[in-house]
């Protein structure tokens, strides 16, 4: 026979750390506030790249010629009425040095390149255009290029955060490989600047160029965030956590009975207050990826909460005159093998997930790791030791009124013994 762990005996000890740790996590609120990030208040997110001046390209010729350059090649576009229209790609990979796609560039008509820095460095590292086409002209127009070896890393997120934050409250963030040097630098909106989405992003690049130097930042996307729309976003995830936690309270009333359904919500609110604990001590910005990591977690934790529930009802069918207790652990302890696999196997993807990205994704990973272990916790913890807590005041009841005194009707006489 299967031996049955006693978890009814750590439910008070489990219960006791989950308030310590929630009361820790407000404390955190309170003191160090929440990491809000331009998702749900107004701002700016400015994606910039730090890199090395690479070509200057210019045009002398009639008509016009564009150039764009993306992750794999560049292509130069020539049209007008004077001019022959054609398109001519070259392919980054295949073109050899900086130096030689300065020379394929330069035998176009009327095209002029000349390499500013990494002569013979790969073509492969030039940085996309990503503002767009570039019409050139008889000014030269400036081409940059990536880091090709750790070597020639030089902007690290301490030093962007560093020169980022001249300006104001900012939060930097990596995005994509990290010899790249791509950040997401957010600015918040205080309200105090009048034109702030038109000086802002000016203010990002210059405290960026003061620090690592003229020609050494390409912005590569700037996304505002108004205040109405930061407002309305923060309301809806409010109504939508509030929504999904009703609907898990009715759905766990109509499949087994009130106390469950208690249980279920006390769980996963049990949750979403450790992982935003969390949150708050580890500085993590709180934005829609960690909005998502919440619910998402609050669907996992729900589920694990029903088949350990499931297996309750069948077992007190089962065996309807063992203490409700016995139940309880001979339930947790035959679906604890499903749990445990269950967990770890999820956990392992998250992990990876967590390892191979940046950015706000990793931020996602990590908080859906601490997520996973407080539901796999709350599953066995908190939603059946509220159950068993309520089974036990029930009982109380019971026996209590068991033990009381059969009330007399009124005006019924007592009945009286004939003396002996």
């Amino acid at each position: 026979m299967k031996r049955v762990i006693r978890f009814d005996r750590g439910f008070l000890a489990a219960v006791l750390l989950s308030v310590a740790l929630i009361a820790f996590g407000i404390v955190g609120l309170a003191t160090k506030g929440i990491n809000l990030g331009v998702d749900f208040q107004a701002g700016i997110n400015q994606y910039v790249q730090l890199v090395y001046p690479a070509l200057d390209v210019s045009y002398s010729g009639t008509g016009n010629a564009v150039l764009s350059v993306s992750d794999t090649r560049a292509v130069l576009v020539f049209s007008g009425a004077d001019v022959e229209n054609r398109t001519i790609e070259f392919d980054l990979a295949a073109s050899g040095t900086l130096s030689d796609l300065a020379s394929a560039f330069s035998s176009q008509p009327g095209v002029s390149a000349r390499v500013t820095d990494g002569a013979g460095k790969p073509a492969a590292t030039l940085v996309p255009t990503y503002q767009g086409d570039i019409r050139l002209a008889a000014a030269a127009v400036r081409l940059s290029r990536e880091p090709e070896t750790e070597t020639e890393y030089f902007a690290g997120m301490d030093k962007v955060r560093a020169a980022a934050g001249t300006i104001g409250s900012v939060s930097v963030q990596s995005v994509g490989e990290r010899i790249r040097q791509q950040y997401i630098i957010r600015l918040r909106d205080d309200g105090t600047d009048p034109k702030f989405s038109t000086t802002s992003a000016e203010r990002i690049r210059t405290a960026l160029e003061t620090a690592f130097g003229a020609g050494r930042v390409v912005v590569m996307k700037t996304d505002f965030v108004g205040a109405r729309f930061s407002k309305d976003l923060a309301d809806n995830a409010w109504k939508l956590t509030l929504f999904t936690v009703l609907a898990i309270l009715a759905y766990a009333t109509v499949r087994f009975k009130i106390q469950y359904a208690l249980g279920a919500v006390l769980a996963i609110l049990h949750d979403a207050l450790i992982m935003i604990a969390f949150i708050v001590w580890a500085r993590i910005e709180f934005n829609t990826s960690t909005l998502a990591a919440i619910l998402t977690i609050l669907g996992y934790s729900i589920n694990d909460t029903i088949v350990i529930f499931d297996r309750i009802r069948e077992d007190r069918r089962l065996l309807p005159t063992e203490p409700f207790h016995t139940v309880l652990n001979k339930s947790i302890t035959e679906t604890l093998g499903r749990t445990v696999i269950t967990t770890v196997t999820t956990l392992l993807a998250v992990l990876a997930l967590y390892i191979f990205t940046t950015g706000s994704i990793q931020d996602f990973a990590l908080a859906l790791f601490v997520g996973i272990i407080s539901g796999t916790y709350s599953t066995i913890f908190i939603a059946t030791a509220f159950v068993a807590f309520w089974n036990d005041q029930a009982e109380k009841r019971k026996k209590v009124q068991g033990a009381a005194p059969t009330a007399k009707k009124p005006g019924t006489a007592p009945v009286l013994k004939p003396a002996k």
